[in-house]
Formats: structure tokens, sequence, C-alpha cells
């Protein structure tokens, strides 16, 4: 049994990349120097390890909490809402309770097994604690997105235009505070053609988007708790706002750098 336990726990802390190292940041004298290690029982495959545990934790609590809610329901339960926060979208009691925990099982398997088969241009193994850091959070708001339908289908009165935008900002604050950690990959980040491209673009892309992003997020949060009704609307605004700024900037960025270095081509 011990052994059967020891196979599970080292199973949900599985990161589907190997050890790497980071970006090497300049230390306190201006030298390069190693940010972190990832390899085996290093800080990065800990942290990885870690948060894929409470990510599994998390969706093991999903189903659990959907058997426990399933006798106190409806025969038929609201799983979509409006704009405004009404309910326009209906399930079967079944389908309704445990259509969340099987999207969360189901995505946390695609999560793992799709950085095996990316076709990769630049590795990712380098930030397999940030990625295991995302995935827990996402796992996370579809897991109170989860308690909170149960709740309305059991008839509790909750603001859900309120609490879903809040719910979706704070997703945005920790991507946002997670951006400029990410280094050049085809799986996570502000994944575009010209920070593919150049990894000075990326770098800046990214140094400069994610307090951009977190920023989206404050507002949102805060914007929700002034706005009301019109909370997931304006979460709409703020989002695509800040996603076609994001956009424009990095593309202007990179034909900016490319005209420096067809300039230093010309004067070499």
């Amino acid at each position: 049994m011990v052994q059967i336990a020891t196979l599970i726990w080292d199973a949900m802390g599985w990161c589907p990349m190997q050890a790497a190292v980071r970006y090497p940041p300049k230390g306190s004298q201006g030298e390069l120097r190693q940010r972190d290690s990832a390899g085996d029982g290093g800080p990065v495959a800990r942290r990885s390890a870690m948060f894929m545990r409470l990510s599994w934790g998390v969706v093991i609590l999903s189903w659990v909490i959907a058997f426990l809610a399933l006798p106190y329901l409806p025969e038929v339960i609201p799983v979509h809402w409006g704009l405004h926060g009404e309910a326009n979208g209906f399930a079967d009691r079944l389908s309704g309770t445990f259509g969340l925990p099987a999207v969360m099982t189901l995505l946390m398997v695609l999560l793992l097994v799709l950085p095996r088969y990316n076709s990769v241009k630049f590795s990712l193994t380098a930030f397999q604690d940030i990625y295991a850091i995302i995935i827990f959070a996402t796992i996370a708001m579809f897991f109170c997105i989860e308690v909170l339908a149960l709740l309305i289908a059991a008839g509790v009165d909750l603001p859900v235009v309120i609490i879903m935008p809040m719910l979706i900002g704070v997703l945005f604050i920790v991507m946002g505070a997670l951006m400029p950690h990410i280094g050049r990959n085809t799986t996570m980040g502000i994944r575009l053609p010209w920070t593919l491209e150049s990894e000075e673009v990326w770098k800046k892309t990214h140094e400069h988007g994610g307090p951009v992003f977190a920023g989206a997020g404050v507002l949102v949060v805060l914007g929700s708790l002034v706005t009301g009704m019109w909370a997931m609307a304006l979460m709409l605004v703020i989002i695509l706002g800040v996603t076609v700024y994001i956009v424009v900037w990095s593309y202007r960025l990179a034909k900016k750098e490319t005209g420096m270095e067809k300039k230093q081509c010309l004067q070499n």
C-alpha cells in the first residue's frame, strides 16, 4: 500500500518537461548569473511538483464536491449565464453536476500532454514551475466556478455576474505577474509571429505586457464591484482593449528592432 501511495504521489507531481536552466539575469555586479536550477530535486522541480499535486488535489476535490452536492440539486440546473447574469443555459442534474469536474480532468490531461507533442522551436523546460502555476491557477478558477454554479443550482442567491469577472480578473493578475519570467516558447505566453522570431522582442513584450495584464486584472476585479450587472461587459471591454494594445505595441517594437538590425547591417 505504501508503494502504491508513493507511486500515486509521484505521478501527481509529474511534469512533462525535463530539467533545464532559466534566463540568466544580471547579478548585483552586472555579471550574468544562473537564476534557478531546474535539475532533479532543484527549486524549479520542487515548485513544479508541488503545484502539479495541488492541481490534481483541486480536481479530486471537485469530484468530491459534485458527489456531495448531487442529492441537493434539482432535476434541471443552470450551467450558463448571460452578460447581465440571467441564466440562459440549462442541463440535467447529472451532466450539470459532473460536467465541470470532467472538463477539469480532461484539461489537466491535455495540459500535461501538450508540451510533449509540441512542435518545439524553443524549449519550455526551463519554465516548468511557471507552467505548473498557470495550470493550478486555471484549475482553481474552474473549481470556484463549479462551486458557484452548484450553490446557485441549490437555491443560493449569488451575484454570478459580479463573481465570474472577479475570478477571471484574479487569473489575469496571476498570469501578468508570471509573464516577465516566461522565456520564449510555443506553448504559453504572448505567442505572436514576431515574438517567436526574436528573443529580444519576446523578452521586452513580456516585460511590458506582464504589468499591463496584471493591471487589467485589478481593473476587472475592482470594476466588477462597482459596475454590478455591467461587470461582465466591462471585463470583455478591458480584456479586448488590453489584448489589442499589447499586440500593436509588440508589433511596433518588432518593426523598430528589425529596422535597427537592417541599419546596423548597412553600416557594417
